[in-house]
């Protein structure tokens, strides 16, 4: 006999919790109107979790608009910490002399973009320091164009429904058409290249960690020096984080 009860739920908290997920995915500062709109719930509703989650620090005000904080980044970070697949990407990368020496990061696909999971930022003067829990346009990552790599033409077009596609930089392919003449020659190599499109002085290479059954789960990068870059270092590159992703793999279950 099926049970009447109903589970209980705490509606202020799920409103909030919708409302940060809203933000999270806006590129811009929202007003109000704009939160009570997307929500469907009174000016004055908006107001007051906004009021909420700002004193609380996650969320900060922009004139007559709110964004989020970096905040948001610790909870994903203590959880990220704890991971075991962090403790297996360290031990992996320090067995590869080459990613040992460089930096490396781990990252998921989440609809356009990659949230980082684990890195190790280089000690050469690449001019960015990645951390855990940072989200960044996948078709602009090594790592990103991996795991794009994985999935069909049809797929990559939902994730990016615009013929112009997000930069970091101008190295970066504007648009989508060019984005999947890269990902077909990242299938047919079995590896993927950004090359300046993060930082100008910086290489990276990605490639795909996957599951038994061959479904991408996480995708791995090696960045490295534009002046440490010979030919047999790109090659020495490509086959390192290879490794790296093929080592990972091993342990799949543990990302899900």
């Amino acid at each position: 006999m099926k049970s009447d009860k109903k589970t209980k739920t705490a509606p202020a908290l799920s409103r909030g919790l919708k409302l940060m997920e809203f933000l999270a995915g806006s590129a811009e500062p929202q007003s109000l109107t704009a939160i009570a709109s997307q929500m469907d719930i009174a000016m004055s509703t908006a107001f007051t979790l906004c009021a909420t989650l700002v004193d609380a620090g996650y969320v900060e005000k922009h004139g007559v608009s709110y964004q989020l904080t970096l905040k948001v980044l610790d909870l994903a970070s203590s959880k990220i910490r704890h991971s075991e697949i962090v403790d297996l990407f360290n031990e992996a990368c320090e067995d590869i002399d080459l990613i040992k020496k460089n930096g490396a990061t781990l990252t998921m696909l989440d609809g356009p973009d990659v949230f980082f999971i684990a890195v190790r930022n280089s000690p050469q003067p690449l001019g960015v320091t990645f951390r855990p829990g940072t989200r960044l346009p996948a078709c602009c990552m090594a790592s990103g164009r991996a795991l794009l790599s994985s999935l069909t033409n049809e797929e990559v077009c939902e994730l990016y429904p615009n013929e112009e596609i997000p930069q970091m930089t101008k190295a970066n392919p504007r648009f989508r058409s060019e984005l999947l003449e890269i990902l077909a020659e990242t299938r047919a190599s079995g590896h993927s290249r950004e090359i300046k499109g993060t930082r100008p002085h910086m290489y990276s290479y990605g490639a795909l960690v996957s599951s038994p059954n061959g479904r991408a789960v996480a995708g791995v990068a090696l960045s490295l020096h534009e002046e440490d870059m010979t030919p047999e270092v790109e090659i020495e590159a490509v086959e390192a984080i290879q490794s790296l992703g093929a080592r990972l793999s091993q342990f799949s279950s543990v990302l899900g």
